[in-house]
């Protein structure tokens, strides 16, 4: 901690540095207690240590959730810095009595009070939603920003993110984002549209700017205009068909359910495993989701015939029960039904032709997908399919962006 309570009840930040005059004088001026829960605390400092003030005893503080490294307390210290620089009140380390947390940084701005949490590691998921909860329950709002260092980077599209990492996502499905922090070099970044390919591995836009050009006000990114990533999206799903069979698990519905439909993962159609909007709402990987689609109730019809959405929801839904189908937690985003990007989905089959709608809830099929009888075959017919709808993809995800 950077804060402490003095014995006459003022309140105490210890400096960025600390020379031994000062840290002398400041043990020798009496006791410090922690403003949470009101114990003992001695100030610890060196020569490589940022200096804090920490529990004597080894006390257990239930308002902590994690020992706090020195990448964490140079970065709660900049972060409060950068608010107290664009003239906001601020507090740093703000303990809230009324549900008994403490904020890493609690600033208002605008009438309205927000409480910044910079996470430089793993907490229980109930522990992240429930401080989120508790924030919102008195009226702040939390802004969780994750530690840049965290975050692991595959190529200059894609990234892995794990189920801690989701939680830290905002905005809504149309325009998700993820802020992080690097307290070494001073700098802010957003991770943006967010386009997941699988349950870790994600497409996204990452942008990064020095916090001192970046004003408080502005954390909000501006909306993407364009889609750059189907040329990795459909090089990833070419590598997902033709290897998947190699780390498949034994028993795996979904390769049982191939297997009972007389296809393999390297003849699925091209149709099966495209990007649609809201998707992050679905921790299934979306050539698997959209799979259950086609093996459910595309696959069965015929020309002419009608798909009914509610057959579709009810197929999703009772994968979603045996956990054939599994959905992200998602607490800081303004999210929409599950059902949300199948709507989607079938709009965007819609659009490419295969389906019209007839009425509410109601579809005619135009056009069947095919079923290629090998992966060569497979592999002439995805260029084609992508040659043709390429662009519709890509405004279908540009606008979801923009949405």
């Amino acid at each position: 901690m950077l804060t402490a309570i003095k014995q006459d009840g003022t309140w105490i930040t210890l400096p960025e540095k600390m020379p031994p005059n000062l840290l002398i004088r400041l043990r020798r001026s009496g006791k410090y207690y922690c403003p949470c829960c009101k114990t003992e605390m001695s100030i610890k400092a060196g020569s490589v240590k940022v200096p804090h003030f920490a529990h004597k005893n080894n006390h257990s503080c239930r308002t902590s959730s994690e020992p706090e490294s020195e990448y964490h307390l140079k970065g709660k210290r900049k972060l409060f810095q950068w608010f107290s620089s664009h003239d906001y009140q601020v507090e740093l380390e703000a303990y809230l009595p009324e549900i008994k947390k403490r904020a890493d940084v609690l600033a208002t701005i605008g009438g309205n009070r927000y409480a910044i949490e910079f996470q430089c590691s793993n907490i229980p998921e109930i522990e992240f939603i429930e401080r989120t909860k508790a924030y919102r329950s008195i009226g702040i709002k939390p802004i969780w920003i994750l530690a840049a260092k965290c975050l692991k980077r595959k190529n200059h599209h894609e990234f892995h993110l794990s189920a801690f990492h989701w939680l830290f996502v905002t905005g809504s499905c149309q325009h998700p984002f993820l802020w992080m922090f690097c307290p070494e070099s001073n700098q802010l970044s957003v991770l943006k549209n967010l386009t997941p390919f699988s349950p870790r591995t994600v497409f996204a836009e990452l942008t990064t700017a020095p916090l001192k050009l970046l004003p408080p006000h502005r954390l909000s990114p501006q909306k993407c205009s364009s889609f750059p990533f189907l040329p990795a999206w459909r090089h990833k799903r070419k590598n997902w068909c033709l290897h998947i069979v190699k780390r498949a698990r034994r028993g795996d519905p979904f390769f049982e359910g191939l297997y009972l439909h007389h296809m393999a993962p390297a003849t699925i159609p091209v149709e099966i495993g495209l990007p649609v909007s809201g998707m992050l709402l679905i921790k299934t990987a979306s050539i698997e989701w959209q799979g259950w689609f086609y093996m459910d109730v595309f696959g069965k019809k015929k020309t002419g015939e009608t798909i009914y959405m509610k057959d579709i929801i009810r197929h999703f839904r009772n994968h979603a029960k045996t956990g054939k189908i599994k959905f992200r937690t998602l607490p800081l985003l303004h999210v929409k039904p599950v059902e949300y990007p199948i709507m989607q989905y079938l709009l965007l089959l819609e659009k490419m032709g295969y389906i019209s709608k007839m009425a509410e809830g109601e579809f005619t099929v135009e056009k069947r997908m095919s079923v290629p009888s090998a992966s060569e075959a497979g592999r002439m017919v995805e260029r084609i399919f992508y040659h043709e709808h390429k662009w519709m993809i890509e405004q279908a995800n540009i606008q979801y962006n923009q949405g």
